[in-house]
């Protein structure tokens, strides 16, 4: 069954983890700024979020609003829209928007959810993608229970962004899955990119986001409703599922 994971940064954004700033005991950080208020948690992701965007407190608040609105019209399209909709993710830079995916007719289909989300109506970018979501994942279990069935350890994700599904495998299977594929005993269809990591990148539990290259490079995102005060230091919020 699918489910939401926490929100990973695409390979191509910037490694932002140096952006966080240290306070100091006399309540200045160290480029010399007031001290952030920690308080309010909601206040200081804002605050944060505003110096590393070059916005104003209000706006990163109103920009963590629209987001959550994003979530529902994205929860929204994936459930109405199976045969089209090929995902969606919200990008902060150069300018904050909201991009939606369809394989055809996107104009067309996104615009009663519009009427609805009145919010989104100036900020949501529709573009055109091969596969719809609900193909990518059908890809993606088809994959991979064919790879688990061969006692060989695999984990998924769907990349929005790049449309198409992305296997991870451990060094020290690639050999055997290799062989299993050159043998006709794995089928991969084209929307399916496999990517070899190391064996301690895989998720030790079932909850855990996969430690990808990239994902260890740059701070996940959490899901619409929460919002961390690492939100405020990615280039793009990205939606992607995993089995």
């Amino acid at each position: 069954m699918y489910r939401y994971i926490s929100q990973v940064v695409l390979v191509s954004v910037l490694v932002l983890l140096g952006a966080f700033t240290v306070v100091n005991a006399q309540g200045q950080n160290s480029s010399g700024k007031p001290a952030l208020d920690n308080k309010d948690p909601l206040l200081y992701d804002a605050q944060i979020y505003a110096s590393n965007n070059n916005v104003s407190t209000e706006e990163a608040l109103h920009r963590f609003q629209l987001q959550d609105i994003a979530g529902k019209l994205d929860a929204e399209l994936s459930k109405n829209e199976t045969g089209t909709f090929a995902g969606l993710w919200v990008e902060h830079t150069p300018e904050f928007r909201v991009v939606a995916q369809f394989t055809r007719n996107g104009e067309e289909i996104i615009k009663p959810y519009l009427k609805q989300h009145t919010e989104l109506a100036n900020i949501v970018e529709v573009r055109t993608a091969n596969v719809s979501l609900a193909n990518l994942q059908r890809d993606q279990a088809d994959a991979s229970s064919s790879i688990n069935a061969l006692g060989i350890r695999v984990q998924s994700d769907i990349n929005v962004y790049n449309n198409n599904v992305e296997l991870y495998i451990t060094k020290a299977d690639r050999s055997r899955f290799d062989d299993a594929l050159q043998r006709g005993e794995i089928r991969l269809p084209d929307t399916v990119k496999v990517i070899t990591v190391e064996v301690e990148q895989m998720a030790v539990e079932a909850d855990e986001p996969l430690l990808t290259p990239a994902a260890q490079e740059s701070p996940e995102t959490p899901g619409f409703g929460v919002i961390l005060s690492v939100v405020s230091l990615l280039v793009v919020t990205m939606y992607r599922r995993k089995i």
